[in-house]
């Protein structure tokens, strides 16, 4: 084996250190706005972390750059370089570098590396594949080999991407993933490292997908991600560290997520200790963030209290986020607002599914979507708009130049609102265990009521237009208004499984320009029916 930088450098973390920080059940192997990071003033200066973030922020998870391209001998590094180099031609200002998620995509001193246990030179038949579905053999052997291959070839792969982003002055954060429950179901998955196997640390009442979550409630838990946080901290010239609490925000038992508040808040301060301590080391602030559910009851429910982290300075970002079956266009950015106070940076997160209910089928977002959800961050009382799995490999999709365009526009609402957008109604995709939550949609009834805000009021020469999907029971269709100003009926097409697809006209005036718009539908003969989509295009001519 070549021998890497890594393998040269003197371990950052201890094995003793290690061993302090995480205990039982781990396994320990040998652009435009420049937002936070150098040039700020000194750790301890309180003015300087509290400056908050602006323009694009960007997370990119821990497997998808190893998944879709090759790695000549040599060429890592360049590769990498490349990589950030796109991101900065798309205006992202703070990048979220991921590096975990049961195991890491780097050489960790304290946890498993994704290719532990892998043979470089063996064939798909050995041991470390036995579990992987044939199916999926080929892209899991090629994402690990890539890792390895990456490592092998000398390059720290955080270290390479902190690197390339201050010289494209895009502030470089590492974002942890705090409780990653991919292959969940195939405890001998290589994916997972040696404490995921360890069912007494298990969250306990939770069946489904959730079910084999780690429960924060214990210290060895507790004691694994803090572990991975002191050598990251340790390690890197970061200027954020991000604890993503959306991969996963179960964390506790069934009934126990409030006692489960406690324990976090408390686990927390210690976190931002570390912070502290490796801002002092760097010269530099190192600032604190989460990613938690779009809904602050939801995330309380949980025992995710980002509004007293945020009130105790333990926090400096809080994004607000839809897991991942769909976009939201409604989230109550302006009750987080409230909630965590001015001094924090709020940002609205953007998935890349879209989806009207939860029995839709998903599919990729469109280009128009995702400037629809952005403007309704922006013009909801976020100070910034955040991406999660919009990749330039992958999913979305989108051709590389209209990629590069749709993201920088993502970092201003008047470069946003010059682009054609879509809003749609759609649902929330967390809840606590218990909770009865509705979704929106589908709706019944003969008079139907939708709040969607629609962002600011287009010139005048532009159209907005409100396409349902419903199911009636005859020819008569609804009559549809927003605010109050009913549409022109424009046409009716077929849509599926026996609905019906009406489209209608309105005039820009109709939209309120304030924060939420009211969309509503009646039938004049009070008839019942059933609506199953609700969108509005609003775009030039």
């Amino acid at each position: 084996m070549k021998e890497s930088i890594v393998d040269r450098e003197k371990p950052s973390v201890s094995r003793r250190e290690a061993l302090k920080l995480g205990a039982a059940g781990t396994i320990v192997f040998s652009l435009p706005s420049f937002a936070a990071g150098k040039g700020e003033a000194k750790a301890g200066e309180g003015t300087a972390r509290h400056t908050k973030l602006t323009g694009l922020l960007h997370n990119e998870d821990c497997t998808n750059f190893f998944c879709y391209q090759d790695f000549p001998d040599g060429k890592a590094g360049e590769i990498v370089d490349r990589y950030v180099d796109v991101l900065a031609g798309a205006g992202v200002s703070v990048l979220m570098c991921n590096t975990n998620a049961r195991r890491t995509n780097y050489r960790s001193k304290v946890w498993e590396s994704f290719w532990d246990g892998y043979d470089p030179a063996g064939s798909d038949e050995q041991p470390f594949f036995a579990p992987v579905r044939k199916d999926r053999l080929k892209g899991y052997r090629k994402m690990v080999g890539n890792m390895y291959e990456v490592y092998r070839q000398g390059i720290d792969y955080p270290a390479r991407v902190i690197q390339r982003c201050r010289a494209r002055n895009i502030s470089p954060w590492l974002s942890v993933r705090m409780n990653d429950v991919h292959a969940n179901d195939n405890l001998e998955h290589p994916f997972h490292s040696a404490l995921w196997r360890r069912p007494e640390f298990f969250r306990q009442g939770h069946p489904g997908y959730y079910a084999r979550a780690l429960d924060f409630a214990h210290a060895e838990v507790r004691n694994h991600y803090q572990a991975l946080i002191g050598e990251l901290l340790e390690r890197y010239d970061l200027d954020g560290l991000e604890l993503d609490f959306l991969r996963e925000p179960f964390l506790f038992s069934k009934g126990q997520e409030q006692e489960g508040r406690q324990i976090l808040t408390g686990w927390l301060r210690d976190i931002r200790k570390l912070a502290d301590a490796a801002a002092k080391r760097l010269g530099h602030t190192v600032k604190v963030g989460v990613r938690v559910p779009s809904n602050p009851d939801t995330a309380l429910g949980l025992g995710l209290d980002a509004p007293a982290w945020a009130r105790e300075g333990l926090v400096d970002l809080v994004v607000a986020a839809p897991r991942w079956a769909t976009l939201e266009f409604n989230m109550p950015l302006g009750e987080w607002r409230k909630r965590v106070g001015d001094r924090v940076t709020l940002a609205g997160g953007l998935e890349v599914l879209c989806r009207p209910h939860p029995a839709a089928k998903g599919r990729f977002v469109t280009r128009e979507e995702a400037v629809g959800a952005a403007v309704a961050v922006l013009s909801g009382g976020a100070d910034a708009v955040y991406l999660f799995n919009y990749f330039q490999h992958g999913h979305p999709g989108w051709p590389l130049a209209e990629y590069q365009r749709i993201l920088n526009a993502c970092s201003s609402l008047d470069r946003l609102r010059k682009l054609p957008r879509r809003h749609a109604v759609t649902y929330r995709d967390v809840t606590v265990p218990g909770e009865s939550y509705r979704a929106p949609l589908p709706a019944t009834g003969a008079a139907l009521s939708f709040a969607l805000p629609l962002g600011p009021v287009p010139p005048a020469d532009w159209r907005v237009e409100l396409d349902i999907e419903i199911k009636v029971g005859g020819e008569v269709l609804p009559v549809a208004a927003i605010n109050g100003t009913a549409g022109v009926f424009k046409n009716r097409d077929t849509g599926e499984n026996g609905t019906c697809v009406a489209s209608y006209r309105f005039s820009c005036a109709a939209l309120s320009g304030t924060k939420t718009d009211q969309l509503t539908l009646t039938m004049t003969d009070k008839t019942s029916f059933t609506v199953h989509r609700v969108e509005v295009a609003i775009c030039p001519g």
